[in-house]
């Protein structure tokens, strides 16, 4: 028996760019490297209209020696199974190349310590043309020309990415430089979630991120500063020494939701979409909105997102992918997150239900509307007994109140429920509940009307505590004293 060496020809490149990247999941990855190498700020720059278009990333992190620049380029320079210290957001050693060559077909690093810089670049037509694994070595003149490298001398130490060639999104594109603007808005939105932590300083050395001088803002996908949103206990899962922590968040209700609320906590699709497990490694969020078929996603826990942290140290038990977007949990945790998972949905359940209002559950709030259950259906009716109805049925002979009768039962049969629930999955607010609140100069002139009618049998007190228990006169329960008050005087003076 004998031994051959047998290295992958140079097209392996070519098969590599298929891995599957797109250009949010692209950039992030080059960003992981900025924030591993201890970047205070990172500047992505790009520009579709020069004579060779280019997308960059410039940080001021710790830079490399000329050895560690080459490690960076070779495919696969660092093991997927050696040591990486806490916060080391790398994972096979592959993510700078296949992350970068699967958008553009010539990468350039030049990379700063001191006063010393390294510059390497593949380019794969050179690479094609000689069928060799020839690494490129930039020299100073070389080096002038590169967008953005007087940026990087001007540092103490950094390191610059450049892409030319942007032959795959070239493809894409029937004008490039309005098409490259709307991808890069993508890249904003995705970097403002992935990195949200790093961007706030959530428990991490805080980072700026910026795309062509503007800053991104973070995401807030937990609304964890709002006094309204639910937070479950810490759950802590041990595994091999190291800590898996766990902890959920159920957002308030769209209706109890700001414009700038709704904005922090948008992910890419509906509520119902998003909801679930986020997992973070090292703070870096790497997988969100699923809830590993433990559970289906369901309307009445899209309110509820769980928090999970892991450390790199675990990264070969939950099948972390090239591109840090797929992660699967070893079976351990599996097992714990089941016995969690409905637990930590039940608070979003609960708002669901109902809809937000702090209510006790055994109250006996008279509502508007009534729900009829019969067997697999359900449809609802207006209240008939409701005091505002009851009312003005009271007030009607025997052919007003049929006509009123009719017009009701037209009114529930044509209620738009498919209408209403469809744009509810598509977390389009609803106003009626901000409508209630605006109308309580309406529902106080209604009280007086009502009590106007029963103030001859009933004391102001009990007709007062009676109607706070009846919607929408809930809206006013903090209003009590004096609207019994106003009642008694009213009794008083007559």
């Amino acid at each position: 028996m004998h031994t051959e060496s047998l290295p992958p020809d140079a097209h392996l490149f070519n098969s590599m760019r298929a891995v599957g990247y797109s250009l949010p999941t692209a950039i992030a990855d080059i960003v992981d490297n900025s924030v591993s190498a201890r970047a205070a700020r990172i500047d992505i720059t790009f520009n579709g209209e020069v004579p060779v278009p280019f997308v960059s990333v410039l940080d001021n992190g710790q830079g490399m020696s000329a050895a560690a620049a080459r490690d960076a380029m070779q495919l696969a320079g660092m093991s997927s199974t050696a040591f990486r210290r806490p916060g080391d957001l790398g994972r096979f050693g592959l993510g700078l190349k296949t992350a970068s060559l699967s958008q553009c077909k010539c990468l350039t690093v030049v990379t700063k310590q001191g006063s010393d810089i390294v510059a390497l670049r593949w380019d794969l037509d050179h690479i094609a043309k000689v069928r060799a694994w020839e690494l490129i070595v930039l020299d100073d003149n070389e080096v002038a020309e590169v967008p953005g490298s007087e940026h990087l001398v001007a540092l103490e130490s950094g390191t610059l990415v450049v892409w030319q060639v942007l032959d795959r999104l070239y493809e894409q594109a029937s004008h490039f430089p309005s098409f490259l603007d709307k991808q890069m808005i993508d890249v904003a939105n995705h970097l403002e979630l992935v990195f949200h932590r790093f961007l706030s300083g959530d428990g991490l050395r805080k980072t700026k991120i910026a795309i062509n001088s503007v800053e991104l803002e973070p995401a807030d996908p937990f609304l964890s500063k709002s006094p309204r949103t639910q937070r479950s206990t810490v759950e802590t899962i041990n595994l091999e020494g190291a800590d898996v922590v766990v902890q959920a968040y159920t957002l308030p209700i769209i209706a109890k939701m700001s414009s700038r609320e709704l904005k922090l906590a948008q992910v890419p699709g509906s509520l119902r979409d998003s909801q679930g497990f986020y997992v973070y490694r090292e703070g870096r969020l790497v997988i969100w909105g699923t809830w590993f078929r433990l559970m289906p996603r369901a309307d009445m826990t899209k309110l509820t997102r769980v928090r999970v942290e892991i450390p790199n140290t675990l990264d070969h038990l939950w099948s972390l992918d090239i591109k840090k977007s797929s992660a699967v949990p070893p079976e351990i945790v599996r097992q714990r997150l089941r016995t969690l998972a409905g637990t930590l949905a039940k608070p979003s359940e609960r708002a669901q239900v109902f809809r937000g209002r702090k209510f006790a559950i055994d109250e006996e709030i008279i509502r508007p509307w009534e729900v009829i259950q019969e067997r697999d259906a359900v449809s609802y009716a207006l209240n008939r007994e409701h005091p505002v109805l009851k009312a003005l049925s009271d007030g009607l002979d025997k052919a007003g109140f049929a006509q009123l009768e009719d017009a009701l039962r037209m009114f529930e049969a044509t209620l738009p429920l498919h209408d209403i629930y469809n744009r509810m999955s598509t977390d389009m607010k609803i106003e009626n509940e901000n409508e209630i609140a605006k109308m309580s100069t309406r529902w106080r002139d209604a009280l007086h009307h009502l009590w106007s009618l029963s103030e001859e049998y009933e004391p102001p007190t009990e007709f007062v505590d009676r109607m706070l228990m009846v919607e929408p006169f809930t809206a006013l329960r903090a209003e009590r004293d004096k609207l019994v008050e106003s009642f008694t005087s009213t009794k008083a003076g007559t």
